[in-house]
């Protein structure tokens, strides 16, 4: 009798009461078998939202749960699915003694002691794929950002930049790149030493921030050289901007002190434009502005434009 319905396992729903929910072969194999289902389809994703939504999709077939919460110190996952239920079973993940965070699981009925086993079984499965995931994460946005001002770095430039042109060449709207340089910054080290100098970078990093709009992106390509990809702008807007970075500068008690200014060189995205050639216009714009003085900024002259 056992090897009759054992054949057909697959076709229970443990959410049903049927009596062989209980029976100790029946339970394995359905447990051997949603643990297959999940670690093949969580071991191909790196990111932790996609993880979430297949456990939910592979576990609600079995499991009555209605929201999945995932939380830790860096990160907060949530997907809700419909409202909470009013029953919670937590658990803490961990990879070998390591924790990495607490699991929580809303159902919409009160789970049953074997409902309860099986959920924290299938949690455990998710563990792994969820610790690689949040490992890759965490060295995608290493590789991605600056250590110590917390911008983007230089290697996020290139696929801001795609990214921009594809959006600006749909709506016929053009973007601007400003790049920006701190006068007499190595003065600044050689008088007052690198921590310092570290200092004065993260102040001036959360001025250009401050500046910025939040489609806007704000990028450190190394030392004090800074760069701004500006979305949807125009021309007359970009000295907008360059004002509002030097008078909030003149305003920054900590940079004043260092009678620190700021050179900026800008350019306008033109049909067709490579990477390098927009910022290579920039660029030049740049060193005319120090060309004249520094603490100003200067424009490329535009052609065509989007």
């Amino acid at each position: 009798m056992i090897k009759k319905f054992k054949s057909n396992y697959h076709l229970l729903n443990f959410n049903s009461a049927h009596p062989l929910w209980l029976n100790a072969i029946l339970k394995t194999d359905a447990i051997e078998r949603v643990s297959y289902t999940l670690l093949n389809r969580l071991q191909t994703t790196v990111e932790p939202e996609i993880l979430f939504a297949i456990f939910y999709q592979e576990v609600s077939q079995y499991l009555p749960i209605c929201n999945v919460e995932f939380v830790t110190n860096r990160i907060e996952l949530k997907l809700l699915i419909q409202d909470r239920g009013g029953y919670c079973i937590s658990q803490r993940l961990a990879i070998n003694n390591k924790s990495l965070g607490c699991f929580k699981c809303y159902f919409t009925d009160k789970p049953t002691l074997a409902q309860v086993k099986l959920l924290k079984k299938l949690a455990k499965i998710l563990s792994y794929p969820l610790n690689n995931a949040m490992q890759y994460q965490q060295v995608k946005h290493m590789a991605l950002t600056d250590n110590l001002t917390g911008l983007a770095n230089r290697n996020q430039f290139e696929a801001t930049f795609q990214g921009l042109v594809s959006n600006n060449n749909e709506k016929q709207t053009s973007f601007s790149l400003l790049v920006i340089d701190l006068d007499g910054f190595k003065r600044i080290n050689d008088q007052f030493g690198h921590q310092t100098g570290d200092l004065v970078l993260c102040s001036f990093a959360k001025i250009l921030l401050a500046c910025c709009r939040e489609q806007d992106k704000v990028f450190r390509f190394g030392g004090d050289e800074f760069t701004i990809l500006l979305n949807d702008t125009k021309i007359d807007s970009v000295p907008k901007i360059a004002q509002r970075i030097s008078t909030l500068m003149n305003t920054c008690q900590f940079l004043t002190k260092f009678g620190l200014s700021c050179s900026i060189g800008s350019a306008l995205y033109q049909r067709y434009d490579e990477s390098k050639q927009l910022f290579g216009r920039a660029d030049e714009a740049l060193y005319r502005a120090k060309g004249k003085g520094k603490n100003c900024l200067e424009m490329s002259p535009c052609c065509q434009v989007i």
